[in-house]
């Protein structure tokens, strides 16, 4: 029997490695790709994950892809991406646009730029850990998405889409959607769960996930886009670009990595976007010099004001500024106004505002707004169908990418987003 001496080891600890126990490829993974692109788990907030997690993260694993973009034969960017079209063996994957952003170097900081990178290669890695070439076939460098088309040996999965309904009534506390299915629409109230999903440029190629909550706080300022929504779940950059999935499995959005809350673009707006390309080939966004959002997201002391004068008011889009000179302010929309209808139909909440009025580019459309006002106690009902319509010219904006960006020093990803006036 082996003597015992000194401090005993307990019998869980494992020895550890030596050097000559790790490939010279491993070594180069552990110092030069986790160090700079740290895999979600490494967060100790994404350690664990429930049972639930699991399961809806299972669902939507095959059509989460690995993505790595080449200047020539140097790597530049990593991120992740969602497989939303699988045709004859030609796959559509959604990521961000910055996985191939051009970056400029100067002496203390990068600046990305509104530029595809010089002789662009993109890799596309699937579940199974196979590379495929890819090749940027759209991209749009305002709402910030690149589309990837790459050709497998054999048809993929493709990501369930679940468009966004973020409507609640202010009169009543709003039920999560967790606790019922839905198929082609999710539901979505601050203080939901929702995942963050990404996969790894690198062996193993693992599938990724943080978990956390819709937020009603807006994103960074500095990204200055109405469209932006924002979850408390901690991504890394590798991940950038992945989708935002419900506990159902279903994709709700695209993520952007940040330091701090996490952006997300929904997925009714990239879809907007995406069949947009693929009808006329070029892109286009609603202007109607306003920015809007929920009217459960205006100040708590207009939401009483609105009550009290218009107590069958519960759901519509707040308007929170009104651009000098603009359509809006022709029209006579005023800040603190509250669009009920658009287009003859009556309006839940900001998403489905701003699907009408894209569809509604390059033609007139008449929306019906109500004025909250001082501290009237008038509880006429009929006011707002006897409201006067208001005539407002939309037209398409196209994006010139040169102009509608600023960048962020200090980060090797700049502010991707710049404001967006419907």
């Amino acid at each position: 029997m082996e003597k015992l001496g000194g401090k005993r080891k307990s019998v869980w600890e494992r020895e550890p490695l030596s050097v000559d126990d790790i490939s010279p490829s491993e070594i180069n993974y552990i110092h030069n790709l986790a160090s700079k692109r740290p895999k979600y788990k490494e967060k100790d907030c994404n350690s664990d994950l429930d049972v639930y997690t699991k399961i809806a993260l299972l669902k939507v694993s095959p059509s989460v892809a690995g993505l790595v973009s080449y200047s020539g034969d140097e790597e530049i960017n990593q991120g992740s991406g969602t497989i939303i079209e699988s045709n004859d063996n030609v796959n559509i994957v959604l990521t961000s646009a910055n996985l191939i952003r051009r970056i400029r170097r100067s002496t203390c900081v990068q600046f990305v730029e509104n530029n595809l990178l010089d002789n662009l290669k993109v890799t596309v890695y699937t579940c199974d850990g196979t590379g495929y070439k890819g090749e940027v076939i759209a991209h749009d460098f305002h709402y910030n998405l690149a589309a990837i088309r790459f050709k497998s040996e054999t048809p993929l999965a493709t990501a369930t889409l679940a468009h966004v309904d973020d409507s609640f009534s202010i009169a009543s506390i709003p039920q999560s959607f967790q606790l019922r299915a839905h198929l082609r629409s999710s539901n979505l109230v601050p203080g939901d769960k929702v995942i963050a999903v990404g996969r790894y440029f690198a062996k193993d190629f693992d599938i990724m996930a943080a978990h956390g909550e819709y937020s009603l706080e807006r994103a960074d300022s500095e990204y200055d886009c109405r469209e932006l929504f924002t979850a408390n779940c901690i991504i890394t950059r590798s991940g950038d670009g992945g989708p935002l999935i419900n506990y159902n499995g279903e994709v709700i959005g695209i993520t952007y990595y940040d330091f701090g809350l996490m952006p997300w673009m929904p997925i009714n707006i990239v879809r907007l976007w995406w069949q947009h390309y693929k009808r006329f080939g070029e892109y286009c966004r609603p202007s109607l010099g306003i920015e809007a959002t929920n009217l459960y997201a205006a100040d708590i002391c207009i939401m009483e004001r609105l009550m009290l004068k218009f107590p069958s008011v519960c759901k519509g889009v707040f308007i929170e500024k009104v651009v000098p000179g603009s359509s809006a302010d022709l029209a006579g929309i005023h800040a603190n106004d509250v669009i009920v209808q658009c287009g003859g139909k009556t309006i839940q909440g900001f998403i489905e505002f701003f699907e009408t009025i894209w569809d509604k580019v390059g033609s007139l459309v008449e929306v019906v707004v109500i004025r909250p006002g001082g501290l009237s106690a008038t509880t006429n009902e009929d006011l707002i169908s006897l409201t006067p319509l208001l005539t407002l010219d939309t037209f398409i904006n196209r994006v010139n990418c040169n102009l509608l960006y600023t960048f962020w020093k200090g980060s090797s990803f700049g502010k991707t987003m710049h404001r967006q006036e419907i």
